[in-house]
């Protein structure tokens, strides 16, 4: 199924980049670059013409679904979402800022308002024009209480003059959520752990 969705993708693409002279939405110079965290670039990144990840009830994962499966696997999962007109819930653990430079840029956040750290593939997805572009953090650890700062830019074209189009949306989504042992817990481990050998050379003795 997601070798299927890789070949319409492709397909798709090259159909919209050969038709960029009558005002098609193109990748332009879109790239993993666009989107930084941590002071890191997205670990990968996908344009899907037409796709706007925020629609939905959940969400829209398929500009990017199985293009991301070459870093893991499992179902992805919606955080949270960011609207001109309706901001982060920042219900969850994981809260997110979003600010804007200009139409075509600015900053986002991701704090850990959790009380364990986390390890999880993170996708920041943003629409703009009539596309889309996916941003994927693979294996993101975020320790409790921790907050990481990126920026964002748009840097994909539409419309006749093949201009930059303002942000519209974004969505968040996860996958392979896993909780991480904070220090204190791993010093508990090996202390335990040592009270465990000294008991052994005592039976021993």
């Amino acid at each position: 199924m997601c070798a299927i969705a890789r070949k319409l993708l492709m397909a798709a693409a090259s159909l919209v980049l050969a038709a960029s002279a009558f005002g098609a939405t193109v990748i332009g110079n879109a790239s993993t670059h666009d989107v930084t965290l941590n002071g890191a670039d997205a670990d990968a990144f996908v344009f899907t013409p037409g796709w706007n990840p925020h629609s939905g009830p959940n969400g829209d994962t398929s500009g990017f679904g199985c293009v991301f499966d070459g870093f893991g696997s499992g179902p992805w999962t919606l955080l949270d979402r960011y609207g001109l007109n309706a901001a982060f819930s920042n219900a969850g653990a994981l809260q997110f800022g979003f600010a804007m430079n200009s139409g075509t840029a600015g900053t986002w956040s991701v704090h850990n308002a959790g009380a364990a750290g986390t390890v999880l593939d993170l996708v920041l997805a943003m629409h703009a024009g009539d596309g889309g572009a996916g941003f994927l953090f693979n294996d993101l650890a975020i320790n409790a209480g921790q907050t990481l700062n990126g920026s964002w830019r748009i840097e994909w074209f539409t419309g006749n003059n093949l201009a930059t189009p303002d942000f519209s949306n974004l969505a968040l989504f996860a996958r392979n959520v896993a909780a991480v042992p904070e220090p204190g817990e791993y010093l508990m481990l090996l202390l335990g752990l040592g009270v465990l050998v000294l008991a052994r050379r005592d039976r021993a003795a």
